[in-house]
């Protein structure tokens, strides 16, 4: 006869691999949706990968710009011709929102040869150019790039899963709920379904930031499992990107602010956490190792002198604050395709009531400092890592840049909510039930919206059979798809904050009762 555990881990099991497959899913439906490089620096990030799969870590890098018609050094490498014909895809629509994807020219079959081919992402750190890059080493540039954003896409929903997982040993399951549905915008699944570093960077992020809250947040010795998920999310984190060190700084700083009187001690004390720091510091090393030796290159010396003043360049960046917080939600494409209004407003309401709950609900003053600054990373890295190079690189920052910090204050905030009482808790479960669907319409929406900008324009139909560029799916039947997917994994949130007996179904079993905030 199967034991009470197994009958309990069945189903709860079973609703992992089902939210895993959506993820999944979602992912591949964004990935075939855009045209090929239609996402942002895909056209560098492409010949990146495809380069690192070859082995060309660093390639022959070019002289810095000397004024600013190039966005940085260019790197030379040798890849077969319809690489460098793929470059040119995107020239006759990007940051042109009324202009369809139909512009584009059919690519020819490589020559057999190797020519040399210029990307500006060649001194970028290689782990996830080669997470991603090895389908070009079979497809032509055409089937490779859509292979590489499906295995981009396979990786980020991997670690948005396993984040999933983390915050809900840290908070209670509504809230936890809540958070990821915040977190989790169009803009992150967007990213994650192209081929961009981006991808790696927000979701080994996403990750990260809920091991650590769960470290701290749950009662007791550390559960392996959690260990494992801070090391292996961190060590990711830290070198998907030259600026993952930064996040992955703000993300440890916070978890120590919130961490309650006594759970460092505890923490040191377990042999797995001085494995983690072990981890974090050679990680770090190599992260640090990688931007010394590539990192100074990106233009000449005062190329804009009209930001040279840092009041100049803080009024600038104070300017474009608003368009970065709604480029967190959707700016799809070149930024040429922002998200409708009702996505972007629901996705802040959402956001914003629970990081005011989660204030109002951390009863000292401990929980209430890491929650906000968690928020105030979001604001101030901008101003931080933008000002003082304005000068040499101007205003090149995007909202999107912030995410892997943007997607821990939700995070944040429900940790802080788990110390309210069980009344208050049930109506945190009832309110969640209220953002399931309404975040389900922002998704679609944001969805629809992107798909729209590439099959019509944006002056186009908002329906129509007959599309003037359409994608492997389709138009309409892409759109059918995607608030299919949706529409599933809502009811896989909505039931989650059902009952108790269903949030535990959902809940990982080790450490469900969190600690008080300190």
């Amino acid at each position: 006869m199967p034991t009470a555990h197994r009958l309990v881990g069945r189903p709860r099991a079973f609703h992992w691999l089902v939210l895993g497959v959506l993820l999944v899913a979602l992912h591949a439906v964004w990935s075939v949706t855009i045209p090929l490089m239609g996402a942002p620096d895909e056209p560098s990030h492409v010949v990146r990968a495809a380069a690192v799969a070859r082995g060309q870590w660093s390639g022959d890098l070019g002289p810095a710009p000397t004024d600013g018609s190039r966005p940085g050094a260019g790197t030379i490498v040798q890849l077969p011709s319809d690489y460098a014909e793929a470059l040119t895809l995107p020239n006759c629509f990007a940051f042109h929102s009324e202009q369809p994807a139909s512009c584009q020219q059919v690519l020819h079959p490589p020559t057999g040869a190797t020519v040399p081919v210029e990307t500006f992402a060649g001194q970028y750190p290689p782990l996830y150019y080669a997470l991603v890059g090895w389908p070009s080493l079979f497809l032509h540039a055409e089937a490779s790039t859509y292979a590489m954003r499906l295995v981009s896409g396979l990786v980020s929903s991997v670690f948005l899963l396993w984040g999933v997982a983390g915050i809900r040993r840290a908070a209670a399951p509504a809230a936890a709920t809540w958070a990821t549905l915040a977190a989790l915008t169009p803009m992150t699944l967007f990213l994650g379904a192209t081929v961009n570093p981006q991808a790696l960077e927000i979701s080994s992020a996403f990750a990260f930031w809920s091991a650590c809250l769960a470290l701290v947040r749950s009662p007791g010795r550390p559960v392996r499992a959690t260990v494992v998920q801070a090391g292996v999310a961190g060590a990711v984190l830290l070198n998907s990107r030259s600026s993952g060190p930064v996040w992955a700084v703000v993300a440890v700083v916070v978890a120590l602010v919130l961490a309650p009187p006594g759970r460092l001690k505890v923490l040191w004390r377990a042999a797995a956490v001085r494995w983690l720091l072990g981890v974090g510091l050679v990680s770090g090393v190599l992260a640090a190792a990688w931007v010394a030796l590539h990192g100074g290159v990106v233009t000449e010396h005062g190329l804009y002198p009209q930001f040279a003043s840092p009041v100049v360049a803080t009024r600038e960046v104070l300017g474009l604050s608003n368009q970065y917080l709604l480029q967190l939600v959707g700016n799809f494409g070149w930024l040429d395709a922002p998200s409708p209004p009702v996505s972007t407003e629901v996705y802040l309401v959402v956001a914003g009531a629970l990081l005011l709950l989660g204030l109002a609900a951390a009863s000292r003053q401990r929980g209430r400092l890491a929650l906000a600054l968690a928020a105030l990373a979001v604001v101030g890295v901008p101003f931080v890592l933008q000002v003082p190079t304005a000068g040499d690189t101007g205003i090149i920052w995007q909202g999107r840049y912030v995410l892997p910090v943007a997607v821990g204050v939700p995070l944040v905030a429900a940790a802080a909510v788990a110390e309210l009482p069980a009344p208050v808790l049930d109506l945190v479960a009832r309110l969640t039930r209220w953002v399931v669907p309404a975040v389900a319409v922002a998704q679609v929406g944001a969805y629809w919206w992107a798909a729209r900008r590439y099959a019509e324009g944006l002056s186009g139909q908002l329906i129509t059979r007959s599309p003037h560029w359409s994608s492997p799916l389709g138009y309409m039947p892409g759109l059918a798809l995607y608030t299919v997917l949706v529409l599933l994994v809502g009811a896989l949130a909505w039931r989650s904050t059902w009952s108790r007996l269903a949030q535990e179904e959902l809940t990982p079993s080790a450490e469900r009762a969190p600690a008080a905030v300190g």
